[in-house]
């Protein structure tokens, strides 16, 4: 009888010991699950760039918080939803579906592609969308996960740069018609000179005889003005 309650006590304190060896090994890895789901959740929080996940269907099943404020919408909003989103923009509704459909038949472009939203406030920005396939840990396919960057900033310097370059590029051509202009108005100087000098020559030939000069026609005169006008906007180049 002894023997069999030291045997019992024996098994008792061994199961306990056990147990207690268990209960350490969970206790470490849900230690260890908490931090990685905190290590994890400071990635997300820090990531600039949109995250989103859609099942098959095309129902969000989630949204980073860069994502949540990049569209003005919470997660709780956007969780479940399904298409036409709330961040569509109504004017792009045609093109956004078609957009939509290509990535669920898995027909994304690898490149990504670039699309018009709308924040929850009404105002609209362009987003760079990649979209890539979702694979649970059985190796299954079970939705698309897309990266989402406001790219409004560089659209809108690429147009200012666009902008400038048109500009620059009207300047060159002023520049140009400038240049042309001097270089004509050059040539001009010469036979404007010798037209004046030979206008001269007739109105100094004609009052040394019995004409009037004040029946001459007042084109030496005038001459004489477009030639001193055309040099005084252009001087003669040296």
């Amino acid at each position: 009888m002894p023997s069999l309650i030291i045997a019992l006590a024996g098994a008792v304190f061994w199961s306990l010991w056990a147990v207690r060896g268990l209960i350490q090994r969970r206790l470490v890895a849900e230690q260890a699950l908490r931090s990685e789901y905190a290590f994890r959740k400071a990635m997300e929080d820090s990531l600039t760039v949109g995250m989103r996940a859609r099942d098959l269907e095309g129902r969000v099943t989630y949204t980073n918080p860069a994502f949540c404020q990049m569209v003005g919408f919470s997660a709780e909003e956007l969780i479940g939803a399904r298409p036409p989103m709330p961040y569509w923009a109504p004017e792009e509704l045609e093109n956004t579906q078609a957009i939509h459909q290509a990535v669920i038949e898995g027909k994304a472009p690898r490149e990504g592609f670039e699309i018009r939203l709308m924040r929850k406030d009404g105002s609209r920005f362009d987003a760079l969308i990649y979209e890539a396939p979702l694979i649970d840990a059985d190796g299954q396919h079970t939705g698309w996960m897309a990266s989402i960057v406001d790219v409004t900033a560089r659209k809108h310097a690429e147009e200012l740069a666009r902008q400038q370059q048109e500009k620059l590029q009207l300047t060159s051509r002023l520049v140009t018609m400038g240049e042309m202009a001097s270089a004509l108005a050059h040539e001009l100087n010469q036979p404007l000179a010798a037209i004046t000098s030979y206008n001269t020559g007739c109105l100094n030939k004609l009052e040394s005889g019995n004409f009037s000069a004040g029946r001459t026609p007042g084109r030496p005169g005038q001459t004489r003005r477009s030639g001193a006008a055309c040099r005084a906007h252009h001087p003669p180049r040296a």
